[in-house]
């Protein structure tokens, strides 16, 4: 039995499962979330948004169920304890035919110790996919194994720090015209662009609120 509490019924990730990936699972923790970390220092698990806050569709729907809730903020805490490392890799050791893990369907790396440990549990496993969208371009992503696959977000507070020629990024777009005529390929029904790693992935918005007509106008910028 996992310690940890996975993700293993998200929708997107059971449409990505199978065929060539193998079995896909999943890591989240709540998006958008003020805690104070194990050396008393505040934090935010998304410190590098800016205007996605208002529309993240880790803040609307399931997502406020509970328990779903309840699951998120268990894996922070689980991420802020000294055995998270030894933990995450002794579960992906005990579960069956695991191909890929997402790292954070929602929230994100929100420290460079945070994310060191996740890329000490992708070197464990050389044969195992791990792959994160992130706004967190602050932190040092230099030297990652080929294994860990990541997609930095546009649309935060450090979109300067991406170079949008040559490093895999996503866009969040109005509308799935928009997503096209910005020639960008849809990551929204699959996750096989971040997995495989190709470079324009767009994400036509698939939230539950409808956007305001200032936040359409910030996703066409």
């Amino acid at each position: 039995m996992a310690k940890l509490p996975w993700i293993l019924g998200n929708a997107k990730l059971q449409k990505t499962s199978g065929g060539t990936f193998g079995r896909v699972i999943g890591w989240g923790i709540p998006a958008d979330y003020n805690f104070t970390d194990s050396d008393g220092v505040e934090r935010n698990t998304c410190f590098g948004a800016k205007g996605c806050p208002g529309y993240c569709y880790a803040k609307q729907g399931t997502y406020n169920f509970p328990a779903v809730k309840a699951a998120r903020l268990a894996a922070l805490n689980a991420s802020l304890t000294d055995t998270f490392t030894e933990d995450a890799i002794a579960d992906i050791r005990r579960m069956r035919g695991v191909g890929v893990v997402r790292v954070h369907d929602s929230g994100d790396f929100y420290s460079q110790e945070y994310l060191n440990r996740w890329v000490t549990i992708a070197l464990a496993f050389p044969n195992i996919i791990f792959y994160a969208y992130t706004k967190a371009n602050t932190l040092d992503f230099t030297g990652l194994p080929s294994n860990f696959r990541i997609t930095f977000s546009l649309g935060g507070k450090y979109d300067s720090h991406v170079d949008t020629d040559t490093m895999p990024h996503s866009r969040v777009f109005p509308t799935v015209e928009d997503m096209i005529a910005a020639g960008y390929v849809d990551g929204g029904s699959s996750d096989a662009p971040a997995i495989t790693g190709l470079v324009k992935i767009g994400l036509p918005y698939h939230g539950h609120k409808t956007l305001t007509d200032s936040q359409v106008k910030y996703l066409r910028r």
